[in-house]
């Protein structure tokens, strides 16, 4: 059985469906609405140039370890602080 309904007040309230008695257990699973679905997270342009610039890393035959990333940073830090 399915009950459809909404919170009112902290309470779910069903919409369809015979009352249910006290004590009964339930399962509820929130619905999103068109509203509330999660849209594109908002992304800086120095964010989005450092993303494009590791697509595909993975897909290289040596990826760089840690220290090569490391010192990739730290040069690009170099870079753009000085």
């Amino acid at each position: 059985m399915s009950l459809h309904g909404r919170v009112e007040n902290g309470v779910v309230v069903f919409e369809n469906g015979p009352p249910l008695p006290d004590g009964t257990l339930v399962e509820v699973t929130p619905r999103l609405s068109a509203k509330a679905s999660p849209g594109p997270i908002p992304v800086s342009n120095e964010q989005r140039e450092a993303l494009l610039g590791l697509i595909g890393l993975w897909k290289v035959e040596h990826p760089p370890n840690d220290e090569e990333v490391e010192r990739i940073i730290d040069e690009e830090r170099t870079k753009k602080y000085g």
